[in-house]
């Protein structure tokens, strides 16, 4: 997949690709590797989609849906968002894939001319991530509520990637620091979710 760089989304953070803390804001996480993909979605649909916003005005809101298909999967559905906007420039597009594709995810791009997977409807998109990352998060069978609608889901090594450092060199490559990048954004994200809190709180 064909990623954008964290410094690409106007927050004016350069560290997050570089692989470390990286950044004066957010992702200052003790420890990366320890993160893991499955796990409880912590921040809500409104702070997800108004966190994009104010990165990209036009971004579209899909807050709901990664909550929703998260927690359905037992994925970190705010951080399934943060690996979105990773792959999309806070979708904003504008790379390899285009945004009539709803593919979030950037699911079987590997650059021009290869543009990758196609979906239906915004909700297909990101059930289609969802399912890709339980694919390498989790060897158990995919629950089946949901239809099959990743097209490289059994392409994947079954329960490869715990972690979401563990994605490197997998989902992207080389991404040798591409979940580092996620959790960079992810660290933001809780930032302005806590700073919005605080601010509600002192206007009640």
């Amino acid at each position: 997949m064909v990623y954008f760089s964290p410094s690409q989304d106007g927050s004016g953070d350069t560290g997050g690709k570089g692989g470390g803390a990286g950044g004066s804001s957010g992702g200052n996480f003790s420890n990366y590797t320890a993160i893991s993909i499955l796990g409880p979605t912590l921040i809500s649909p409104e702070h997800l989609n108004k966190y994009a916003k104010s990165i990209n005005p036009s971004a579209v809101e899909l807050g709901g849906l990664y909550v929703l298909y998260g927690d359905y999967y037992g994925i970190r559905g705010d951080i399934a968002f943060s690996q979105a906007l990773l792959e999309t420039g806070y979708f904003r597009f504008g790379g390899d894939v285009r945004s009539t594709q709803n593919n979030f995810a950037g699911i079987g791009a590997t650059g021009t001319p290869v543009r990758g997977a196609s979906f239906a409807t915004p909700e297909d998109g990101v059930l289609a991530h969802l399912q890709h990352l339980f694919a390498y998060a989790s060897s158990e069978s995919l629950p089946t509520a949901y239809p099959v609608v990743d097209p490289r889901f059994h392409l994947v090594s079954r329960g490869t990637a715990k972690t979401w450092t563990a994605l490197n060199g997998k989902w992207a490559v080389p991404g040798t620091t591409y979940g580092q990048s996620i959790l960079s954004i992810y660290g933001r994200i809780i930032d302005f979710a806590v700073a919005d809190l605080k601010a509600m709180r002192g206007r009640v």
